[in-house]
């Protein structure tokens, strides 16, 4: 996907290049042969009056502009070292004295631009002395800021550290975490706001990061959205009066849902006798070897021999791996939207509905490790295809979920539209990796209730919301045994 935008960490040290340089570094895109130019004016041969420390600054940040604009214009799986280095106009050896491989030298640029702007988000929120709405405005406009002049910069840390490998989405959770925390502690320290507990405040970051992450994918012009307006307004639709003693209402329905749940391992995944055919053995082993391996080293054969198959019978059922991997994706997609295609969804119950259905979804992930691993985490390190299967399934159970909602005349009947369906999207997929990150895939359902919150506030307003999901439990599937 073509991307445009500039970052302020790859104009330093010879902006006279940077436009020339960069019309050429495209050209190289299409004809490898062509020798790549570099982005900056290589430091003098022979005598100059740097030291070997400033010598080694100067090439680490040109090394970091060029990896934002490599990845910017090819994604972090297109990037290779030769490109950051001609478009850097350094030596492979000055690199590898610096980073071992591409993955190092971009989850240090990832830390340099997090560190950077998160500094300057505190500060602009922190500089305002207004109310907390004022104050959340200033850090999102910040950010916005950031988007509109460094947008590569933002891709590199939004869109592409999730596909950089488990360390990248370990960069990322750190990111959200630090997102999650200021969020916490502005509604917390704010006169007339309340706390919300942390599965909803998880919940309220997800579906920034997504609605984030649409704005770049989509390669929207700041003119056409004001992307600090549109997560204003999706952070503020959670607030309200009536939180104060929400984690202590839904606290007897955690409790009990936790009992629940550790009640029910051990069961085994649902219909496991119905799973044993050939080719669902063939899927499954195919999951299994990614959370393994890398996924371009792995073969046929050996998914065969993951999942006891002769070769041959392997060949005759797909034509690749890649073709095995993507069927997978979609069988655990099959599994979910058929969950999420509930008539009821569409009825004058639609809150309990959502409900209803998003425990039953939670549950079956929590069941299911291995599937939601993939969805939230591998699926993002096996390429573009597999990529879009695992966005277009988030935005779809998303879609399932609120196409049902009434159209509210409040003020949260203005967040419809729009980025919503996105945002609620992030927020559920958000939770699941949080889990997958901690180790805690399993207690997943314990916080469909909190999921089912943050997918009613935008479309019954906040108080209504915490009426629904403090009701008595309505009861969800029960645990196969």
């Amino acid at each position: 996907m073509a991307r445009r935008g500039s970052t302020s960490l790859s104009t330093r040290g010879g902006d006279s290049s940077k436009s020339k340089g960069s019309q050429q570094a495209k050209g190289s895109a299409r004809v490898s042969s062509t020798r790549i130019a570099p982005l900056y004016k290589r430091l003098p041969h022979g005598p100059h009056r740097l030291e070997r420390d400033e010598v080694v600054l100067h090439q680490r940040t040109r090394i970091h502009g060029a990896m934002v604009e490599a990845v910017a214009a090819h994604g972090y799986e297109g990037t290779s070292v030769k490109q950051v280095i001609g478009l850097a106009g350094v030596s492979r050896r000055s690199f590898y004295e610096q980073f071992a491989n591409k993955q190092a030298c971009f989850l240090a640029t990832f830390d340099v631009i997090a560190r950077r702007e998160l500094k300057q988000i505190r500060k602009a929120y922190l500089a305002h002395g207004g109310p907390l709405e004022d104050r959340t405005r200033a850090a999102f406009e910040r950010f916005a800021r950031m988007t509109a002049e460094d947008r590569n910069a933002t891709i590199l840390v939004v869109l592409e550290a999730q596909r950089a490998g488990q360390a990248g989405v370990l960069r990322l959770r750190r990111v959200t975490g630090a997102c999650e925390q200021m969020i916490t502690q502005s509604f917390a320290d704010s006169s007339g706001a309340v706390a919300l507990p942390l599965p909803i405040v998880r919940g309220i970051t997800g579906g920034l990061h997504r609605t984030a992450a649409t704005f770049l994918r989509e390669q929207r012009k700041p003119s056409s959205v004001n992307l600090a307006e549109e997560m204003l307004r999706w952070t503020m639709l959670f607030q309200t009066p009536a939180a104060e003693h929400l984690a202590e209402r839904m606290a007897p329905g955690l409790s009990a849902r936790m009992r629940e749940i550790s009640s029910a391992q051990g069961h085994g995944p649902i219909n496991a006798q119905a799973r044993r055919d050939e080719r669902t053995r063939a899927l499954d082993g195919v999951l299994r070897l990614v959370t393994r391996e890398d996924y371009p080293t792995l073969s046929a054969p050996q998914i065969a021999d993951e999942a006891n198959l002769s070769i041959d019978s392997f060949c005759e059922m797909f034509a690749s791996k890649d073709d095995c991997y993507l069927e997978a994706l979609d069988m655990i997609g099959d599994e979910l939207l058929s969950i999420a295609a509930d008539p009821e969804l569409v009825s004058s119950d639609w809150p309990r509905a959502v409900r209803r259905v998003m425990a039953e979804l939670t549950r079956y992930l929590g069941e299911h490790p291995l599937y939601a691993r993939t969805l939230v985490q591998e699926a993002f390190f096996t390429g573009e295809k597999a990529l879009e299967r695992t966005v277009e399934l988030s935005h779809s159970i998303a879609t399932l979920l609120t196409e049902g909602a009434p159209a509210a005349s409040s003020p949260a009947g203005e967040a419809q539209g729009g980025l919503t369906t996105d945002a609620v999207a992030g927020a559920i997929w958000h939770t699941i990796r949080c889990q997958v990150v901690a180790g805690r895939i399993q207690l997943l359902g314990a916080l469909a209730d909190h999921l089912t919150y943050v997918v009613l506030a935008p479309y019954l307003g906040a108080e209504e919301a915490i009426e629904i999901v403090t009701e008595e439990r309505c009861p969800a599937m029960e645990p196969s045994q």
